[in-house]
């Protein structure tokens, strides 16, 4: 007596195939946390808390986006707009967002997702969002080679003086950027205000039609 079992087998292919896809996901979520909680220090146990909590709060956002592509990757726009929300509102936004509409892979999604929180962090702070009158623009586009060229500018703050040693949150954004997306960070302590520079490889992002905000 023959049985076919085509449809068995197809079902069985597709449970190990999800299960691995389970597997790798769960190992890149791990990487970024572990990575997250390595380049944090704080001088005291609670601000350790809060800003640990601060970071897992953005990259679940992150992964918000991309659960709603069923893992495909995230809009860099959202990304940007979520972080930046609560100085978007009423009448006079201090944030301006513009840029081609990008669709960043999901290890490249949750690395700027958790750069962008450490400068809108570090902004609200020390930098332009800790002052009325202060104003951030974001923008990026696209460099040779089909790179991302991303920039952070803020203007109107407290008057900003080059640190004499590398920060904690600018060490998150390096080691986000440059060890886990091979990318590129330049900062430059402008004296109204923070100008931060990322630069990602191509392979990081899909284009799609081009919009601003």
């Amino acid at each position: 007596m023959l049985v076919d079992i085509t449809s068995r087998k197809q079902s069985e292919e597709r449970v190990m195939m999800l299960a691995g896809e389970v597997v790798h996901r769960a190992n890149n979520l791990l990487a970024v946390v572990q990575a997250t909680v390595r380049f944090t220090d704080a001088e005291t146990v609670q601000e350790l808390k809060e800003t640990i909590h601060g970071r897992i709060h953005a990259l679940g956002h992150a992964h918000a986006l991309l659960a709603q592509s069923r893992w495909s990757g995230a809009e860099l726009t959202k990304i940007v707009e979520d972080e930046l929300a609560p100085y978007r509102r009423g009448q006079h936004p201090r944030t301006r967002i513009g840029g081609p509409n990008l669709v960043l892979d999901p290890k490249a999604a949750q690395s700027m997702a958790m750069a962008l929180h450490e400068l809108t962090t570090n902004a609200a702070k020390y930098g332009a969002l800790s002052t009325p009158g202060g104003k951030v623009e974001v923008e990026w586009r696209h460099g040779p080679n089909g790179r991302l060229v991303f920039r952070w500018a803020e203007a109107g703050g407290p008057t900003v003086k080059p640190p004499r040693r590398r920060g904690f949150g600018t060490s998150v954004i390096v080691g986000m950027i440059r060890d886990q997306l091979d990318g590129k960070v330049r900062f430059e302590w402008r004296k109204d205000g923070l100008v931060c520079e990322i630069n990602l490889p191509a392979k990081k992002l899909e284009r799609l039609p081009e919009i601003s905000a």
